[in-house]
C-alpha cells in the first residue's frame, strides 16, 4: 500500500510562513483536518528536558504552536501528553515556552503520573507496556517529533519520539531490559505497534516533524548541535516519515534499525518503494554535510558485552569532564544501571562504574551542561572492519 510523506520548505519559525507550511504539509500527507471535529486529540511533542529551544533539543515552541493551532481549528478537545526524562511536564513546558501557548489555546495537560497497561498480543517481545493513561481517552494522536541524531539509535524521529508515551523513569528501565541497539529498536517497534493496534478503540495517527532546525552530531540532548535544514514533513505513517527524514539529512538508513524492522513488521509501508514524497524534490533538498553521531557501539553486530574488558575495549563509553561539570547529578538520577555515583571527596566529576554501564548514553543525553562526551574503546577500530 502506497503512503505519502510531505516535504515542504520552511526556512524559519516565523509564525505566518510556518503556519502555512504546516497546513500545506498536513494536506499533502492526505490527512483531512476536518475529520477532527468532535474528536479528542493528543499532541505529543519532543520535550526531552527544560532547555533553550534554539539549541534544537526540543520541538520548537513556534512549531508546536503552529500544529496546535491547525488542530484547534477543528476541535477544542486537545491534551498535551509528554514525559520529559525526570522533569515535571508543566515546569518543562514553562521553561521551553510551551505553557503560555497551551494556556492561550486552552489545551489540557496530561497527568503523566497516571499510567495504564497497553496490551498488544502480536508484539515480538513486549506484549504489555505501561503508558500515560490519557492516551486511552483520545481518538487521534498527533506526534510532533524533532529531527535529531541519537548516540544510541543513530536517529530520533517519529517512532523514537513515541518512547515518551512511557512516563518518567520507566523509560530508563527499558534501557536495562533492552541494552543493545537491536534489542532497543525491537522494543520501540513493539511500542509503536501497540500504539497502532493495541487499543480497544484504534487511534488515528498524524506525524508532523520539525526539521526546520534539526540536530546533528552527538544528539539528542545538549551535546548535539543545531543544523539548519528548513523543512516540515508530515505523514500518517511514522516509519515512512522517518525514512524520508533520514534521507533528507543523508543518514545511513541501515543504521536506523526501526526503519528496516518497521518495514518487515508491516506497520504501514513495507518498503521504500511504497513511499511517495509530495511537495519539494527530496534530492534537491538533501543536506549533504549533515554530521551523524560518531557512536557505532551498537550498530549491526551484537557484541558479547559480558565482561568488563571486552565492553571497555570494543565500545564507546560516556565520560564526564571536570571543566564543564557542575555536579548536578542529573546523570546519576537518570542512569538505569545505577552505574554513576557521587564524586569522590574533593572530586569534580561523578564516578562511573563502567562494568555496570550499559552504554545507553542517557547521561549524555540528559546533561544540561554538555559535560559528558563519548570516548572510543581501545579496539573499537575493529568494529569498523567487521561492519564493512
Amino acid at each position: 500500500m502506497k503512503t505519502s510523506v510531505s516535504l515542504v520548505r520552511c526556512p524559519d519559525y516565523g509564525h505566518d510562513s510556518l503556519s502555512a507550511a504546516v497546513m500545506k504539509s498536513i494536506g499533502l500527507a492526505g490527512f483531512d483536518l476536518s475529520s477532527l471535529r468532535g474528536k479528542k486529540v493528543a499532541l505529543k511533542p519532543n520535550l526531552l528536558m527544560p532547555f533553550d529551544p534554539e539549541r534544537a533539543v526540543v520541538t520548537h515552541p513556534a512549531f508546536f504552536r503552529a500544529v496546535a493551532e491547525a488542530v484547534k481549528g477543528y476541535t477544542d478537545d486537545i491534551i498535551v501528553i509528554e514525559s520529559p526524562n525526570f522533569f515535571p511536564l508543566k515546569s518543562t513546558m514553562k521553561k521551553n515556552g510551551y505553557l503560555e501557548i497551551a494556556e492561550k489555546l486552552g489545551l489540557g495537560i496530561a497527568d503523566i503520573n497516571r499510567v495504564r497497561e497497553l496490551h498488544f498480543a502480536d508484539a515480538e517481545k513486549y506484549r504489555s507496556l505501561e503508558i500515560a493513561a490519557d492516551f486511552f481517552d483520545v481518538d487521534v494522536i498527533v506526534n510532533i517529533p524533532k529531527l535529531k541524531t541519537h548516540g544510541f539509535t543513530h536517529y530520533s524521529g517519529a517512532v523514537k519520539n513515541l518512547f515518551g508515551a512511557m512516563p518518567g523513569l520507566r523509560k530508563s528501565r527499558m534501557h536495562m531490559k533492552a541494552p543493545t541497539h537491536p534489542e532497543f529498536a525491537g522494543f520501540l517497534l513493539d511500542l509503536y505497534g501497540a500504539l497502532l493496534h493495541g487499543f480497544e478503540k484504534k487511534k488515528r495517527f498524524l506525524h508532523v516533524m520539525d526539521a526546520i532546525v534539526a540536530m546533528e552530531g552527538e544528539g539528542p540532548g545538549p551535546s548535539g548541535r543545531p543544523k539548519q535544514v528548513g523543512a516540515v514533513l508530515a505523514s500518517t505513517d511514522g516509519i515512512a516519515l522517518d525514512h524520508v527524514a533520514a534521507r533528507l539529512v543523508n543518514l545511513d538508513i541501515d543504521r536506523i534499525l526501526t526503519i528496516a524492522g518497521g518495514f518487515r513488521r508491516g506497520y504501514g509501508v513495507t518498503s521504500a518503494r511504497d513511499i511517495i514524497v509530495k511537495g519539494e524534490d527530496l534530492e534537491k533538498m538533501t543536506v549533504r554535510d549533515f554530521v551523524p553521531s560518531k557512536n557505532k557501539a551498537f550498530s549491526g553486530i551484537v557484541w558479547p558485552l559480558t565482561s568488563r574488558t571486552i565492553k571497555n575495549a570494543f565500545t564507546e563509553k560516556p565520560v564526564p569532564h571536570a571543566e564543564s561539570c557542575v555536579l548536578c547529578y542529573y546523570c546519576k538520577k537518570v542512569c538505569p544501571a545505577g552505574a554513576i555515583s557521587n564524586a569522590a571527596k574533593g572530586g569534580k566529576i561523578p564516578r562511573y562504574d563502567y562494568s555496570k554501564c550499559i552504554r545507553c548514553f542517557c547521561c549524555m543525553e540528559t546533561c544540561p551542561e554538555s559535560a559528558i562526551t563519548s570516548e572510543r574503546g581501545r579496539l573499537q577500530w575493529l568494529m569498523n572492519v567487521f561492519d564493512r
